[in-house]
C-alpha cells in the first residue's frame, strides 16, 4: 500500500521455445514484424548431383501482424553450399490467424515459392499455393509438456505438383512428444516424408531436423536425408 520496493524481487521467467511441427508441408503459420530466421541444410546426393552430397542456406525476416491484420514473410534461398553464391531463390508468405480460442488456433495462407531467381537453377519452377493450419493442445493442463499438434493441408503448383499435373495436394501433420523433441509426417504433393525436430536448449531458439524426404520414390531426385539447423529469434523489446 505504501509502494515500498520489496526487498526481494522475484527472478524473471526464461523463455523456452518448442521444436518444429512442420516437416514436409508448408505451414500457414510464419514470421512476423521483429522476427528474423536463418538455416542451414544439408542432404545426401539421391539420383541426382552424382551421389555428391550438398546443401543449401536459407534466411529470412517477418513483417506485419497476423493477428491484427496480415503478416508477410520474406525469405532467400541459397540454392547451394558447394557452389556458393552462383544460384539463389525468393519466397513470400502471407499468413493470417482466423481462429484463436481456448486452445485451438487456425490461421490460412498463401504463398509463393521461387518468385525470383538467379544462376543456373533459372529452370526451378515458381510455385504458388495455398494452405490451411491447425494447432492445439492435446494436454492442455499437463504442466510437463501440453503436446501440441499441427496438422496443414493446401494445393500449389509448381514443386507440389506431380508430373504434368497442374495442381498438387500436400497435407502434414506434426505432435510434440517431449518439451524439446517432436515428430511428424507429411505428404509434400510429390513424396511423402518423415522426420524428428529437437530443441538442444529450451532457453535457446535453436533447432535441429533430421528426415527423410520422398520416402515413396517418386520425384526425379528420389530419397534423401536431410539434416537441417535452425535458429530463429525476435529482435523487438520484450
Amino acid at each position: 500500500d505504501l509502494l515500498i520496493e520489496p526487498l526481494v524481487k522475484p527472478a524473471p521467467m526464461k523463455l523456452t521455445y518448442s521444436p518444429g511441427l512442420s516437416f514436409s508441408a508448408p505451414s500457414a503459420f510464419g514470421a512476423g514484424w521483429g522476427d528474423v530466421f536463418i538455416g542451414a541444410s544439408g542432404a545426401t546426393a539421391g539420383k541426382a548431383r552424382n551421389g555428391e552430397i550438398d546443401g543449401s542456406i536459407s534466411t529470412g525476416f517477418g513483417l506485419g501482424d497476423a493477428q491484427k491484420l496480415i503478416g508477410l514473410e520474406f525469405s532467400y534461398n541459397l540454392g547451394s553450399i558447394k557452389n556458393f553464391g552462383e544460384n539463389g531463390t525468393f519466397d513470400l508468405k502471407a499468413h493470417r490467424l482466423v481462429y484463436a480460442k481456448g486452445n485451438n488456433q487456425v490461421a490460412v495462407a498463401a504463398g509463393w515459392k521461387t518468385f525470383a531467381q538467379y544462376g543456373n537453377e533459372a529452370i526451378r519452377p515458381s510455385s504458388a499455393y495455398g494452405v490451411v493450419t491447425t494447432y492445439s493442445l492435446l494436454q492442455p493442463n499437463n504442466p510437463v509438456n501440453r503436446m501440441p499438434i499441427s496438422f496443414s493441408v493446401g494445393a500449389g503448383g509448381g514443386d507440389f505438383r506431380q508430373g504434368t499435373d497442374s495442381i498438387g495436394v500436400f497435407a502434414g501433420v506434426g505432435v510434440q512428444v517431449h518439451p524439446q523433441v517432436s515428430v511428424g509426417l507429411g505428404w509434400s504433393g510429390i513424396g511423402l516424408n518423415a522426420g524428428v525436430s529437437f530443441i538442444p536448449v529450451s532457453t535457446i531458439p535453436l533447432t535441429i531436423t533430421a528426415q527423410g524426404a520422398d520416402l515413396t520414390d517418386n520425384s526425379p531426385g528420389g530419397t534423401v536425408f536431410v539434416l537441417s539447423v535452425g535458429y530463429g529469434f525476435n529482435f523487438l523489446p520484450k
